[in-house]
C-alpha cells in the first residue's frame, strides 16, 4: 500500500460519502462518486471533519461552500492555522462523469467540465501511462491513493482543474491557474507554474518548484524538500519527512518491512524497507507578490 498511514483516518471518514442520493440536475446517481450537501474541512487538525452543509451549519466553512459551490455540491474546505478559509474545492452534482473502468488503460484525458472517476479496487495502476487535463474545470476523482493509481505523469493544461484521491507514479506539472489537489500522493516531482494552486492533505516524494503566485499548502508531507518559498505562499501544518535506517535486532538482523511496503522498480520512496519516518515542520517563506485575490468562485 503506497498511501501514507496518516491519511487513513480521513478515508475511513469518507467511506460513507461515496453513494449519492441527493444529486443535482443532470447528475447520475449510479456514476457520481460523492454525496452532495456535505463538506470536509481540512486543516483544523491532523484529521479532517465532515460536516453537513444545511441550515443547521452557520460556520465560516459552510457559508463559504454555499457562496462558492451552491447547495448541490460536495466540497472540501481548506483552512489556515487560524481557521480562516483559504480555499474551497467544489465537486458539483451536475458534472459529466466518465468512469475509467475495471481494466487498466494506457492513458486518459479530461475535457471541459468532465470528471474522470477511478474505482476503489486495489488492482494496480488504473492508468498505466500519463493523464492530461485538456479542458477547463476538469476533475480527476479517485477513491484514495491506496487504490486509485496513475502510473505516469499528470499534466494540467487548463484552468480550474481538480485532482483528488489518487497516487501518481510520475511527475505533476501545473501550467494553468486555480488548480486544486487534495489527498494525492506524488512519487515524482511537483512543478507549479500557474497561480492560485492549492495542495491539501497530500504527500510529495520528489522535488517541488513553486513559480506561481498565491499557492496554498495545508497538511501536506514533503520528502524531497525541507523548505519552500513562493509569492503570497500560505502554509498550515506541513511537514518535511526523512527516513531513518531501521534499527538492528538482537540477532543482528534488520527489522522487516512494514505491512504493505512496496519495492517497485524506480519507486525509491518505497524501497527503503523497514525504514522509519521522522517528521519536522516544513519551513515556508512568503515572498510578497501582487495583492491580487485568488479568483475562485
Amino acid at each position: 500500500m503506497r498511501f501514507t498511514i496518516g491519511h487513513l483516518f480521513t478515508w475511513a471518514l469518507l467511506a460513507g460519502c461515496t453513494t449519492n442520493g441527493n444529486d443535482g440536475p443532470g447528475a447520475s446517481p449510479s456514476s457520481s462518486p460523492y454525496a452532495l450537501g456535505q463538506a470536509l474541512v481540512i486543516g483544523e487538525s491532523a484529521g479532517a471533519q465532515l460536516v453537513p452543509v444545511d441550515d443547521s451549519c452557520d460556520s465560516d466553512a459552510c457559508n463559504a461552500v454555499r457562496e462558492r459551490c451552491g447547495k448541490d455540491a460536495y466540497a472540501e474546505v481548506v483552512v489556515g492555522a487560524d481557521g480562516a478559509v483559504l480555499d474551497v474545492v467544489c465537486f458539483r452534482g451536475n458534472a459529466h462523469f466518465e468512469p475509467i473502468g475495471d481494466e487498466a488503460v494506457p492513458s486518459a484525458s479530461a475535457g471541459n467540465g468532465s470528471v474522470l472517476v477511478f474505482d476503489a479496487v486495489d488492482d494496480g495502476d488504473d492508468v498505466t501511462g500519463d493523464v492530461v487535463l485538456t479542458g477547463n474545470n476538469a476533475v480527476i476523482y479517485g477513491q484514495g491513493a491506496a487504490v486509485s493509481r496513475i502510473g505516469g505523469d499528470v499534466s494540467i493544461d487548463k484552468n480550474n482543474a481538480i485532482v483528488r484521491g489518487i497516487s501518481i507514479g510520475g511527475d505533476v506539472r501545473i501550467e494553468k491557474n486555480n488548480a486544486q489537489l487534495s489527498f494525492v500522493e506524488i512519487f515524482g516531482d511537483l512543478t507549479i507554474e500557474g497561480n492560485n494552486t492549492t495542495l491539501a492533505a497530500s504527500t510529495v516524494h520528489g522535488q517541488v518548484v513553486i513559480a506561481g503566485v498565491n499557492t496554498v499548502l495545508v497538511r501536506d508531507r514533503f520528502f524531497g524538500v525541507e523548505a519552500l518559498s513562493g509569492k503570497n505562499l500560505e502554509c498550515n501544518g506541513n511537514v518535511h519527512v526523512e527516513r531513518a535506517e531501521p534499527a538492528s535486532t538482537d540477532a543482528g538482523l534488520t527489522a522487516s518491512a512494514p505491512d504493505g511496503a512496496e519495492s517497485d522498480a524506480g519507486n525509491t520512496a518505497a524501497s527503503d524497507a523497514g525504514a522509519s519516518e521522522v517528521e519536522s515542520p516544513l519551513v515556508c517563506s512568503d515572498v510578497k507578490g501582487s495583492p491580487a485575490g485568488r479568483g475562485r468562485h
